[in-house]
């Protein structure tokens, strides 16, 4: 705990992240995007005070990290949590609009790793039952369809499997992901 004070100490004393003009174009085309959206749909309008809070949220997750300047990823977690506090602000009907329109800021950096690995152990045992029922005996290798993967994570907004083969997770639990013949491959 004494570390975890000093910490916070020394962040909020001698850290101010400084957000990059890059950066800042980026929230202004967004804001604009917000606003279009907002009168073409009817819904609550977005406010200069949302930008504020979003450039005021991404300069606090860069002092977390203490770092001097504000990163892209910094930007990116502010706008995924204000954009999904103010969709649900919204009326039903605007809200599965907005988060329509805006899922590609909404998913990121969220942690499906484990999610994907959950329906991907279920696809694997099913295929296993199924392989054990037609040929019998003991398996060695399961094969599961990445395209049966990437369908069910679509349907939970995932588009990007890419990260998840890649990860720790995914190698850890002993899949190998064969893109050449679009399959997940599981050694007993």
């Amino acid at each position: 705990a004494v570390v975890s004070t000093q910490s916070t100490g020394y962040a909020r004393t001698k850290i101010k992240p400084k957000l990059h003009y890059v950066d800042q174009d980026k929230i202004a085309s967004l804001y604009a995007e917000l606003r279009r959206e907002s009168m073409a749909t009817g819904s609550i309008p977005i406010t200069v005070r949302h930008i504020e809070s979003m450039i005021r949220l991404s300069e606090a997750h860069a002092k977390v990290h203490l770092r001097e300047y504000v990163r892209e990823d910094d930007i990116n977690i502010a706008i995924r949590i204000m954009l999904e506090s103010f969709i649900d602000t919204q009326k039903f009907s605007v809200m599965k609009n907005m988060k329509h329109t805006f899922s590609k800021y909404l998913s990121y950096k969220k942690d499906n790793n484990e999610l994907l690995l959950f329906i991907l152990k279920q696809l694997a045992k099913d295929q296993m039952v199924y392989s054990r029922s037609r040929h019998g005996g003991d398996i060695q290798t399961v094969e599961i369809s990445a395209e049966e993967l990437e369908d069910k994570a679509r349907q939970i907004n995932i588009h990007n499997l890419q990260p998840f083969y890649e990860s720790e997770v995914f190698l850890s639990n002993r899949f190998v992901h064969d893109k050449k013949n679009k399959t997940i491959l599981l050694t007993m």
